[in-house]
């Protein structure tokens, strides 16, 4: 057994799906089945019940699984510790940037050079909101901006600004047009769902959205799929439903033919954007790094 059973069996477990976590592990499906087989077989136990639909975890599956993500835990952190004492990184601060968040990061970056003998900055793009808490507690990342949900147990959150959301319509839909959209107004059209895990936040505020706004549209899960990959547009450009989701890069769908984005005019349609690093820092880097974030929002300076 290695580290990429225990790494295969957990995110199979997270997703219910070796397809999917296959796509998450970005390997493809035989070794990913292989590597859980070999596990089961060393472990003596059944990890999964297959089926149609996908994988179930078994009793012993989900007894297991607990201790596979603090083995998990456990090796990240020694990899992280041996990557700093291998090199000298006294001088770097590692920042992970959530999904269409190049806007923030960039103004700090601005800011940051204004400073001498300012800190380097490393660049992580985060694929998913559970990323960032265990990427600055393995100490993988000095600082986060992202959305919501953050371990404030372990972690400083400063949240720096209000997020709307955007209605991911056909181009030709009669309310591509609008400068501003109420939610109300889409409640004919199919509500496309991307997975959960990538912005549990975003997700989670959709649905309360539509729950306190007394609106019932049909929802259709998307898998693999979602405003953020071409896989989605293509859905909502052949006129399957419309996305609600949160702001995209301006190289990718702003210009993108086919769709149309609109904002939601609802007060209650925006996340915050946040951000995060970890409780009594004492890195000089990191430390300047923050005082330029303060520098770009005053306004929202934590101490």
């Amino acid at each position: 057994m290695d580290f990429r059973h225990l790494r295969a069996f957990i995110a199979v477990a997270d997703e219910s799906s070796v397809t999917k976590a296959a796509s998450r592990l970005h390997i493809s499906q035989p070794p990913l089945s292989r590597h859980i087989r070999q596990l089961e077989e060393e472990l003596g136990v059944r990890l999964f019940v297959r089926h149609r639909h996908g994988v179930t975890l078994t009793d012993a599956g989900r007894q297991l699984l607990k201790e596979a993500r603090a083995l998990d835990a456990a090796a990240s952190d020694f990899f992280a510790t041996a990557r700093r004492v291998t090199r000298d990184d006294s001088h770097t601060v590692r920042v992970g940037i959530g999904w269409g968040l190049w806007e923030p990061i960039n103004r700090v970056r601005v800011e940051l050079a204004r400073r001498a003998d300012h800190p380097t900055i490393e660049v992580i793009d985060l694929n998913c909101s559970d990323e960032c808490n265990e990427k600055l507690r393995n100490r993988s990342l000095d600082v986060v901006f992202s959305r919501p949900p953050f371990d404030t147990g372990a972690l400083n959150v400063g949240p720096l600004y209000k997020e709307r959301l955007l209605a991911v319509l056909r181009e030709d839909h009669p309310l591509a047009s609008r400068k501003t959209v109420r939610l109300r107004e889409l409640a004919a059209e199919p509500l496309l769902l991307w997975d959960r895990h990538l912005m549990p936040a975003v997700y989670d505020t959709v649905l309360a959205l539509c729950e306190n706004s007394d609106v019932r549209p049909k929802m259709i899960a998307t898998p693999g799929a979602g405003p953020h990959n071409h896989a989605g547009m293509m859905m909502v450009a052949s006129g399957h439903g419309a996305y609600i989701c949160i702001g995209v890069p301006v190289s990718s769908h702003e210009r993108a033919s086919g769709v149309a984005l609109v904002p939601l005019a609802d007060p209650a349609a925006a996340v915050d954007i946040c951000v995060a690093w970890r409780q009594k820092e004492s890195s000089a880097a990191v430390l300047q790094f923050m005082d330029s974030v303060w520098e770009v929002f005053p306004e929202r300076r934590v101490s």
